[in-house]
């Protein structure tokens, strides 16, 4: 079993354990491995997010603790080393399919073909790379711009099933 954190705000905490339960339908399309619910083993980085969101939502913000059956998912697992494949699929998964049909590396997961995900997290510059790739049309020849070794990995879901390989909910405020 592997401990996951997800920082987000309390009432989607809340939610999340007590209510609805994951809903991959209120995650966003346009992210570093597609849309999907994403998590990290990184107490302090899911901290971070969870204190970006509360300010965006003006909510109190919380962590969502996860236990997540990593053995038995272990055939549906996608993972990602940090190389030219991680940086290229990210930019695609960030740009989108119009972007995706005109460069040669097309491998993307804005179809949830992937049903889990496990990488490094992008650097906030992957934000300003994508877009000037998307504008001129060129694809991603280095990840020196995206990549930062110190940031931690990221383990997303993409499916209802593979939602079911998470065995245990739990939140706190922060």
């Amino acid at each position: 079993m592997m401990i996951l954190y997800h920082g987000t705000d309390i009432d989607s905490a809340i939610s999340i354990c007590e209510v609805n339960g994951i809903s991959l339908e209120s995650c966003s399309l346009h992210t570093d491995f597609g849309k999907g619910f994403y998590t990290t083993e990184n107490y302090d980085r899911a901290m971070q997010w969870a204190y970006r969101k509360s300010i965006v939502r003006r909510k109190k913000p919380a962590i969502v603790k996860l236990t997540f059956d990593m053995d038995a998912a272990q055939d549906i697992i996608e993972y990602f080393s940090d190389d030219l494949r991680w940086g290229r699929f990210i930019i695609n998964n960030r740009n989108g399919l119009a972007y995706v049909r005109k460069v040669p590396f097309q491998e993307h997961n804005l179809d949830s073909r992937y049903e889990i995900t496990s990488g490094r997290i992008a650097d906030i510059d992957v934000l300003t790379v994508a877009k000037q790739l998307k504008e001129n049309g060129s694809m991603l020849m280095s990840v020196d711009s995206i990549l930062n070794p110190l940031y931690p990995l990221q383990i997303a879901f993409h499916t209802e099933h593979a939602l079911t390989f998470i065995v245990k909910k739990t939140y706190s405020c922060i």
